[in-house]
């Protein structure tokens, strides 16, 4: 079976030549997502208006294509500055019902926004 580029109404890539996500059999690889709105506008000035939308992005992404949060296996997450770790974790937390997917976290710096997460979902 071929790759699929999957794509959403909600979500569209920001910067460059790339598939928001890619499909091979059961498995959906995301590509990292940042606080951009459907207009590719930046959303939020702290990490937790930033993070809530990144966290949307996805699931949305996910869901308009059969996925769910559930699915989520691996994430690995991009912090501008590790001082924002707890903040974004709380939020984090609130998109899993205590199934959490294994996780990376790594401070960089990034284009303008305080967040970043790419990850891996895997349908039964």
């Amino acid at each position: 079976m071929s790759k699929q580029m999957i794509s959403s109404p909600r979500v569209h890539p920001v910067f460059g030549h790339y598939s928001s996500a890619v499909l091979k059999q059961n498995t959906m690889y995301l590509a990292g997502f940042g606080p951009f709105d459907v207009n590719q506008q930046l959303v939020g000035e702290t990490i937790v208006e930033q993070t809530h939308q990144t966290m949307q992005n996805i699931r949305n992404l996910l869901e308009d294509n059969g996925f769910g949060m559930s699915d989520i296996v691996r994430a690995t997450v991009y912090l501008s500055s590790i001082s924002d770790w707890a903040a974004f974790n709380e939020v984090f937390g609130q998109y899993f019902d205590g199934d959490y997917p294994a996780r990376t976290v790594v401070a960089c710096e990034l284009n303008g926004f305080l967040v970043e997460v790419e990850c891996t979902a895997i349908k039964d």
